[in-house]
């Protein structure tokens, strides 16, 4: 239908070939007494017309010869000088030309266009057309509007032309398109052909936008397909209304003003629908504000044509005409990047809305009279191409659906042919999902054991001591404690025990505090070899009394690769805490190193990760493999594990780990039975310029 539409437009705009000049009236005059109409065809009537302003002649008056103004037609009253009384396009008066022709016994006829906005025509003295009521003011003249065929007896050498026109209700008036002169077959016959493509793409837009509306209403969620059928329907009315104003004339009840309402809203509408059509096409691709602010203009750009006359709204043509174009130009670059993002049917939404953006361009010069060289209008074939693509759209759209429903289709084939293969692979899938949550029920078993592990260690450190301070309270209750000394041995066996309590109260607190992020630290710089010499001033004789010998001692790359100056190597730490680290897993390495082995503190630089690392190294009993990841956490006191020393509160190490944890470090313990154990700890550090 797009091709057949186009091949007609093609022969519409074709014209009958002519060697001739066509000529033009001057000073309101044409001689076409050497024009023929049957071998040249008909011809545009422009040039100087004798304009008479602010008058409304009749050929029966005698028009004066003398300070005639001439008028180009076509061309709107709004590029007239003010001279001419036509000011702002309002106003009235007479055109008059004189046209010498080769008389013949033909019926010759005119094609009056659409003239703004009433007019009436004489032709040798005979009036032959009247459209609207022509007056003087806008209370004595109405508005009509749509063009009209005048036949007349072609047997004389002289037309006398004479046209009537007011305008007080729209913001253009005067003659501002061709009056064609020709045979009356030639008119008639391009008239019908012109009629017949109009209707054509009227009707046919009215069949598509009732067609992609049925769309929707069978499938909704298409909505594109909605907005693109009330697109078609906006664009249909609007030409029915217009040029030869088909919808007027098959219903008189619609007024002149009714009809140009009727045009202006579905105007500012084509904008709202089509952006709206882009929009449910590309959704990701636009901002749903500007949907708002699309929606709100195009309203109260119609709310505005509802509310006042049409020489009113009229005027602000251009405010409705840059409300589409940018519409149009934003949809535009909406389109090119839906392209480059590959989505689907993006190219051919992005080429027929170039396509019509151009159309709405071509309209805009044609009624703003900004181009001599358009005089057509072209937002129909324009929309016809946007169909097209739209076409391709949905096909391309319906054959991805096929094509999906022919893979699901063949994936199902296959799925049936190896299902056995299938439940196989599930089967095991399940298999290895149930060893996994088998695997996750021993963890929770595991953590159930050690929170009863802890609630029994936290009930028995406080319970203990308990026990035993009530025991000694009794007994010196009952008498049992007579003498001094024994009175005396009794209060330090009671303050020992509430020693311990106030310890592991103490620590517990530090512990939550620590976890919670609310202890404060000092943190200051201190060079690794004052740290190291603050160890071995601190803890060599107490491990040189329990019998142990001490080590202390920077290492260096075995590779030799990075040799780094214990000097320069500073850490930003709180050394109090730090301190109380080192010396948590020093003495509880005591505790467990029996006389005669030794105790061994290295460190070194690791040059890639700018971190110290300090190791306590002991020749001790060692920690089984099963404790050994356990030994941090709190309470936790099994044979051989070092969270605490006998006796202790069981949080010592998971206390040091909340604070190498806060200086951004790591502890970690590893551990062979009977030969001893290493627990290190790994600290950021710079190297001092």
């Amino acid at each position: 239908m797009c091709i057949v539409m186009f091949m007609i437009a093609l022969c519409s705009s074709c014209t009958v070939s002519s060697t001739q000049v066509k000529p033009k009236a001057v000073k309101g005059e044409l001689d076409l007494s050497n024009w023929s109409f049957q071998q040249d065809g008909a011809i545009n009537l422009t040039g100087e017309w004798a304009f008479y302003g602010q008058e409304l002649l009749n050929a029966n008056e005698a028009f004066r010869e003398q300070n005639i103004r001439y008028a180009n037609v076509p061309g709107s009253w709004n590029s007239y000088p003010e001279s001419f009384g036509v000011k702002s396009g309002q106003g009235y008066a007479t055109y008059r030309l004189t046209v010498w022709i080769e008389p013949t016994a033909n019926v010759l006829a005119l094609r009056m266009p659409n003239i703004s906005s009433s007019y009436k025509l004489w032709i040798n003295g005979n009036p032959l057309a009247t459209v609207g009521l022509v007056g003087t003011s806008s209370e004595t003249a109405s508005a009509e509007q749509f063009p009209r065929i005048v036949s007349f007896d072609g047997r004389t050498d002289r037309l006398e032309i004479v046209v009537q026109v007011s305008n007080f209700q729209h913001r253009k008036g005067g003659i501002w398109l061709d009056i064609k002169l020709g045979d009356s077959s030639d008119i008639v016959g391009s008239q019908l052909r012109s009629s017949a493509q109009d209707m054509i793409i009227l009707g046919s837009l009215f069949i598509i936008g009732i067609y992609h509306i049925g769309l929707y209403a069978f499938r909704r969620r298409e909505q594109f397909t909605l907005y693109f059928g009330l697109l078609c329907l906006l664009v249909a009315t609007r030409i029915g209304v217009t040029g030869e104003g088909y919808l007027l004339q098959s219903f008189p009840f619609i007024s002149w003003e009714a009809g140009l309402k009727i045009e202006y809203i579905s105007f500012a509408f084509s904008a709202v629908t089509g952006y709206l059509y882009v929009y449910r096409l590309f959704p990701y691709d636009m901002p749903k504000i500007l949907k708002r602010l699309v929606i709100g203009v195009g309203s109260l750009l119609s709310l505005y044509v509802l509310a006042f006359p049409a020489i009113v709204y009229s005027k602000m043509l251009i405010a409705y005409q840059l409300f589409v174009m940018l519409v149009g130009i934003y949809l535009l670059v909406v389109l090119i990047l839906a392209v480059v993002r590959k989505r689907e049917g993006a190219p051919y939404v992005l080429a027929g809305l170039t396509v019509f953006v151009l159309a709405v361009l071509n309209d805009m010069l044609f009624y703003n009279e900004w181009s001599k060289f358009n005089n057509q209008q072209l937002v129909p074939l324009g929309l016809f191409f946007f169909i097209l693509m739209q076409s391709f759209i949905i096909s391309s759209r319906f054959s991805s659906a096929l094509h999906r429903v022919e893979q699901v289709s063949h994936e199902l084939r296959e799925l049936n042919t190896h299902l056995e293969d299938r439940i196989e692979e599930r089967t095991e899938a399940l298999r290895g999902a149930n060893e996994t949550l088998e695997r996750a029920n021993s963890e929770l078993a595991k953590m159930e054991n050690s929170r009863r592990q802890l609630m029994t260690n936290i009930s028995h450190d406080l319970g203990t001591p308990m026990t035993l301070l009530q025991g000694y309270l009794e007994a010196m209750k009952d008498g049992m404690v007579t003498t001094d000394e024994q009175r005396n041995k009794y209060v330090r066996m009671m303050l020992g025990k509430v020693g311990g309590v106030n310890r592991l109260i103490r620590d517990l607190f530090e512990l939550s505090k620590l976890e919670a992020g609310q202890l404060m630290f000092d943190y200051i710089h201190v060079q690794l070899k004052d740290w190291m010499e603050r160890h071995r001033e601190q803890f060599e004789m107490d491990v040189r009394a329990k019998g142990l010998r001490f080590e202390s001692e920077y290492e260096q790359d075995p590779s030799g690769k990075q040799q780094v100056d214990v000097a320069g190597v500073m850490l930003r730490m709180d050394l109090f805490r730090m301190d109380q680290v080192i010396a948590n897993i020093i003495y509880n390495a005591i505790k467990h190193t029996g006389e005669g082995g030794k105790i061994k503190l290295t460190y070194s630089y690791e040059l890639e990760s700018s971190r110290v690392i300090v190791r306590v190294r002991d020749t001790g009993s060692g920690i089984e493999a099963e404790h050994l990841p356990h030994i941090f956490d709190r309470f936790y006191k099994k044979e051989m594990s070092r969270n605490s020393a006998d006796g202790g509160s069981g949080l010592g190490l998971a206390i040091a780990k909340e604070i190498v944890e806060a200086h951004k470090g790591k502890i970690e313990a590893e551990s062979v039975p009977a030969e001893g154990t290493v627990i290190w700890i790994s600290l950021p550090a710079s190297l001092q310029v």
